[in-house]
Order: C-alpha cells, then sequence, then structure tokens
C-alpha cells in the first residue's frame, strides 16, 4: 500500500520479524507525550517532545482527535489526552493488573532468592498486600495474607509506600492516620528520608526473631511509586556479602517490572 512501510513475512508466531508500522509508532509517540505533570500541550510542544516535523504532528493529532483519542479545546488550541483513552482501558483484562503484569518475575524473585516476596500497593490510608510467594525454602514468612492491609509504619514494604508519597500526603498520613507522638513521627520521618535516599529499607527480628526484610520500589517511568516489592526470609541473607546480593536481585526485578509495567497507570485500575 502507497504510504506505509512494506512489512516483511512473518517468521515467528508473536510477528517480532515484522517491520513496524511507523504511523502507528509516531501516533502512540504523541499519546505518551501527555502525562499528569503535562496535560495539556500546544503543537509546538509535542513537536519538540516527538521529534516529529509540525506537519506530521498535527496531521496525526487531528487523527487522533477524529478517532476520540485526543482532544482539542476549542478556545486555546491546546491537546490533551481524552476520555477515548479511558474507554479503551476499560477493555484491558483483569489478569493485566499490575500484579497479573509483574507476577512471574515475583516468582521468579522468590525462587532466586529463597525467600518470601511481597507485593505490596497504596489503598486509601492503608497498605494493601497484593501477591505473595515464597521461593521453595521450609521457612515461609506468612507475616502478611494477600487482601489483608497494614498500617504504613508496620513492616518494610508499607515503609516504602510511606516514603514516596508527597510531603503533603506523608504528613497527613503520619499525624492523623496514623497518630503518632512528636518522637514516634520523627523517626519515622528520618526513616521515610532515609529511605528516599537509598531507595532501599532493612529490617531485622521486626517481623520475628531471626528473620529479617527488604522491601524496594516500584517505580514508573515518571518515578511515581506504583507498588512495594519486599522479601522476608531468615537473617543471614540479609547481612553482609548476602545482603548486597539480594539488594541487586531486587533491583534487576524491579527494573524487568517496570518494563513489564511500561505504560501502566494506577488511574486506569
Amino acid at each position: 500500500m502507497m504510504g506505509e512501510q512494506i512489512m516483511t513475512k512473518p517468521r515467528n508466531r508473536n510477528g517480532s520479524s515484522l517491520t513496524r508500522v511507523r504511523a502507528v509508532v509516531r501516533a502512540v509517540a504523541i499519546l505518551r507525550s501527555f502525562t499528569p505533570s503535562r496535560p495539556h500541550l500546544a503543537l509546538g510542544e509535542v513537536v519538540k517532545l516527538t521529534d516529529l516535523d509540525a506537519g506530521t504532528a498535527r496531521r496525526l493529532l487531528v487523527t487522533l482527535r477524529d478517532e476520540g483519542l485526543v482532544r482539542q479545546d476549542p478556545v486555546t488550541g491546546l491537546y490533551s489526552a481524552s476520555i477515548g483513552l479511558l474507554e479503551l482501558s476499560r477493555a484491558v483484562p483483569e489478569s493485566l493488573s499490575l500484579t497479573g503484569l509483574i507476577e512471574e518475575r515475583i516468582k521468579e524473585l522468590a525462587k532466586e532468592t529463597q525467600t518470601t516476596v511481597y507485593v505490596s500497593t497504596v489503598s486509601g490510608d492503608m497498605a494493601l498486600c497484593t501477591a505473595r510467594h515464597n521461593g521453595g525454602r521450609a521457612i515461609e514468612v506468612r507475616w502478611w495474607a494477600v487482601g489483608e492491609q497494614r498500617h504504613f509504619n508496620m513492616g518494610t514494604g508499607p515503609r516504602v509506600l510511606l516514603a514516596f508519597q508527597s510531603p503533603e500526603r506523608q504528613e497527613q498520613l503520619i499525624t492523623q492516620t496514623l497518630a503518632l507522638d512528636e518522637n514516634q513521627a520523627s523517626i519515622l520521618r528520618d526513616e521515610l528520608e532515609h529511605i528516599r535516599a537509598q531507595s532501599v529499607i532493612v529490617k531485622h527480628d521486626e517481623i520475628a526473631s531471626g528473620l529479617s526484610a527488604m522491601a524496594v520500589p516500584l517505580l514508573d517511568h515518571d518515578s511515581n511509586i506504583l507498588a512495594s516489592i519486599s522479601t522476608g526470609g531468615l537473617t543471614p541473607r540479609y547481612t553482609g556479602a548476602e545482603r548486597v546480593q539480594m539488594f541487586q536481585s531486587m533491583i534487576k526485578a524491579t527494573e524487568d517490572m517496570r518494563e513489564s509495567l511500561r505504560g501502566y497507570s494506577t488511574q486506569f485500575h
């Protein structure tokens, strides 16, 4: 077809050997240029963000607008994502929820580290456990059940979630929801500052004597918190060289999960 790139014959069932359709790639780039921090964009801004020429960007924007995926303000002329994208998001299967998208990698991490791995997310004023997988060792840490909620100052996973909230939200949770006294609040604030700076927290003997836990944040590509990934096991796994190895394994896992969640937004689920 004239105007489209010629596709090669697929050699793999997943189509990985096919030539990508340039018009689609460009349209997706435009859609991804809209973010919560820049919801309204002028044509020139879209051009700058996507490296497209103005004519191509405008044609694609008009097409996306006419298909209901982009809105153009009739007064200012600014473009924004349209409610049509929300309608498409409702068609995403439940298995492609955040937990569903990363569950296989969670199982791999549990097996690799031989620990119990937890996934937790923010649920109102509490932290919610959405997945738990044991790596196969005889000792399984069952401190937190799937579907159970915890306060943000209980456990490594909830603390990580709290550490990556906005300063205003943090203060609200610390002073109102948790209702900590000044000394407790000060200790927690210092701890949260350390977590945010180091992107990790390790606790020994908090769950039970001889058991330790480590948690790291799972962030999206705009550095917003999506979930906390934590592991629990025997304390020797969380000291010395084994502690470094545990941290490296968890960071590699979250990097893989982050790619699996590219484009994911908590507001759609």
